[in-house]
């Protein structure tokens, strides 16, 4: 038994240690700037340091790992570009997006927040300012009375002249900007709106033009449940308010809207309100929402009970509300409410009630059931809740009658968030083979041709086919030009890009063509041969260049630049509009003037980059211009020694080589010396000395002949 303790206590001791070497990298976008909380354990020591166009951040943590998986799924700014970590135990590297600075600050001993902010980064002008010293207070031997006032306290800071106060505070202000804990906002002079009154705290004769905020300010909720919510949000509506099970009853629906229809006009064709009322409910508990919106209209009321039938209405007609929402913020309420929320906002919110949803949606009738659970479970899917979605699919299949499209569509989602490839894969081809499915089947085969170009897969003839017929189906309904794009994506996966291009040439300007165009000149660039690849790309119109993503026009400039056109690579690689990875568009540039046979502007391209990379590049511009001396000690700095040893070699400059290694130059340079060094003559006996001739002759040979087989080496 106490060995079986000691091996439980150790399995737990290293589960414990490898679990707080795993650092989990949370984000948030906020106005004006972008968020990220890494979660440490207690007292761990860090620091955050600015490099060009990004930070680094280091924890004294000896192994740890930065799990950045969820990081980009919330962020929509492109403040921060990449994120990424080399090594285990290694720092975590940021990369901006704009002229950013980051600034840190350690929450609650366990969390480091770094927020990034537009901004110039500048060094530090003064070393930390000590903290002044104050003059101490006088003490108090009398405990204060109740009534005593702000006058009677003795504040020593307010004890100080005017002079004496602005240099305290000035002194204080500018130790907490160089700490990076308080951001100082200085405005003119003048007065001042103040909702108290500060004459009581402030001496009279400082001018109130300095305001201060804290760091701490712009938390707003978002570090932990600990925070207080300040924003203000709308109340809950209760189940009993919302009523949704009272909106039919015990009796058939042709019983029901049979007596409500009778008794809808008065005397003098005047509408009863309350029958009104209750018809609209009726119709939307039944699924007939624009029957329901059109008994609305009779009662010419705007209340907010007519507001939620609306809104219920049109969910069940034509999904999530774009304009005024009833239900906008109640996903977080225990009631019926949290689940018309989702249906009608679309998403799921970070504080959803998963809970209340789930309970509504089984009180729901099955019809309802039947038609809300697909785009439910699509919802919680976007949602990141898996098994609250196979939950909401397994309640649908209880009550669903036959095979429906839309549930198969919303099976085939749920398993490509699983990672189910295969699955996928015949749930897409159930929906676009079903005999029931109408506009299912157009989207499931778009999100199947999506699936395939994300793992650069194959598309069949047929479905290539599909999407064309869609195309010309459906060119007037609303789905017409996702068809399209479908089509030119999958025309470029089956290896039509000419007629791809085309396509996209007649789509309208604006953000999906652009990206359908961006995803077809990626199979282009890793698909097609040369010749295709460089009629299409340079004669190009200028304006879908323009349109390319930067990682798009990276790897087009790459394919260039191989090809043996640099002006072109460099033309893409130099755009103005591209803000991220810049260190790899300037090695693109300066590959590209090397084989343009500019290696000076290669090197002022390189000039800030110090990446292993960018050292080859380095030192193949000093090739260029002859300078094998320089190229082989900048190989030797970055510990590159075969490679330095030939440069040295070529230099003759053997005295610089590294013979330690043993490697193909260090072989090559000894054979050098070796062949270079001068024999000794007997220059008193010929005869002796013409025999040492012949003798060196024939080894020199032998030497030359093993030194070409070195040479020839790989």
């Amino acid at each position: 038994m106490t060995r079986f303790a000691i091996f439980v206590s150790a399995l737990i001791a290293v589960a414990g240690s490898a679990a707080a070497r795993d650092l989990t990298v949370r984000s948030g976008e906020h106005d004006g700037y972008t968020r990220l909380v890494v979660q440490v354990p207690p007292d761990t020591g860090w620091v955050l340091k600015q490099t060009k166009n990004g930070a680094r951040l280091n924890v004294a943590l000896e192994g740890a790992i930065f799990e950045t998986g969820s990081v980009f799924q919330r962020l929509t700014k492109n403040r921060l570009a990449t994120i990424s970590q080399l090594d285990p135990g290694g720092a975590l590297e940021l990369e901006f997006g704009c002229d950013c600075v980051a600034s840190a600050f350690l929450f609650k001993r366990t969390m480091i927040v770094v927020d990034i902010a537009p901004g110039t980064f500048l060094p530090p002008l003064t070393s930390d300012i000590s903290a002044p010293v104050l003059p101490k207070a006088p003490k108090e031997d009398k405990a204060l009375e109740p009534d005593q006032t702000f006058d009677k306290l003795a504040l020593p800071l307010l004890t100080l002249n005017a002079n004496g106060f602005e240099d305290q505070l000035s002194m204080r202000l500018l130790q907490g900007v160089d700490r990076g804990i308080v951001d100082l906002d200085i405005a003119p002079t003048g007065p001042r709106a103040s909702t108290y009154d500060q004459s009581l705290i402030i001496p009279s004769e400082v001018e109130r033009n300095v305001q201060v905020t804290s760091i701490l300010d712009d938390l707003n909720g978002l570090l932990g449940p600990d925070i207080p919510q300040v924003e203000r949000r709308p109340p809950c509506v209760s189940s009993a308010e919302l009523a949704f099970d009272e909106w039919t009853d015990d009796r058939s629906f042709s019983e029901q809207i049979a007596q409500l229809r009778s008794g809808l006009f008065q005397e003098f064709d005047t509408i009863d309100k309350t029958h009104a009322l209750q018809l609209a409910k009726l119709y939307a508990y039944s699924g007939f929402g624009a029957e329901a919106k059109t008994a609305l209209e009779l009662l010419g009321e705007h209340t907010a009970e007519v507001e939620r039938i609306a809104a219920v209405g049109h969910v069940l007609d034509n999904g999530p509300l774009t304009g005024a929402n009833p239900f906008s913020d109640l996903q977080r309420c225990d009631s019926d409410a949290a689940l018309w929320a989702v249906l009608s906002e679309g998403h799921l919110h970070s504080d959803a009630n998963l809970t209340a949803i789930e309970q509504t949606f089984v009180r729901l009738p099955d019809h309802l059931r039947r038609h809300v659970g697909p785009p439910l479970s699509e919802i919680l899917v976007d949602g990141e809740e898996l098994e609250a979605a196979r939950r909401v699919l397994r309640s649908v299949d209880r009550v669903k009658t036959q095979t429906s499209a839309s549930v198969t569509q919303a099976k085939a989602k749920v398993s490509s968030a699983e990672g189910d490839a295969p699955q996928t894969d015949a749930l897409l081809t159930e929906v676009i083979e079903s005999s029931d499915a109408t506009l299912e089947a157009p989207l499931a085969l778009a999100r199947l041709v999506d699936k395939r170009w994300i793992e650069r897969g194959a598309i069949a003839p047929q479905e290539i086919d599909l999407a064309e017929s869609y195309t010309v189906e459906f060119r007037r309904a609303e789905i017409g030009p996702m068809m399209q794009r479908t089509h030119a994506v999958a025309l470029s996966l089956g290896h039509e890009f000419d007629a791809a291009l085309d396509l996209i040439a007649k789509l309208p300007e604006d953000t999906e063509s652009a990206e359908t165009l961006n995803r077809v000149v990626y199979i282009l660039t890793e698909r097609a041969d040369d010749a295709t690849f460089l009629r299409r790309i340079l004669s190009m119109p200028s304006e879908q260049t323009l349109n390319l993503t930067t990682d798009a026009a990276i790897a087009v400039a790459t394919r260039l630049a191989e090809l043996g056109f640099p002006r072109q690579a460099i033309a893409l690689a130099k755009r103005p509009q591209d803000r991220v990875r810049r260190g790899e568009r300037a090695r693109l540039r300066a590959k590209a003037a090397l084989l343009d046979q500019h290696p000076h502007q290669a090197m002022l391209e390189l000039a800030d980059d110090s990446t292993g990379a960018a050292v080859a590049l380095r030192a193949e511009a000093l090739v260029v211009v002859g300078d094998y001396t320089k190229a082989g000690a900048l190989m030797r700095a970055s510990d590159r020694i075969d490679e330095a040893n030939r440069l040295f070699w070529l230099a003759d400059q053997s005295t610089e080589a590294n013979l330690e290694h043993g490697a193909k130059y260090s072989q090559v340079v000894e054979a050098t010396k070796r062949l270079v060094t001068p024999q000794p003559r007997v220059p008193d006996k010929p005869l002796a000395d013409a025999e040492k001739l012949l003798q060196d002759s024939v080894e020199a040979r032998h030497e030359i002949a093993e030194l070409f087989k070195v040479l020839q080496l790989n």
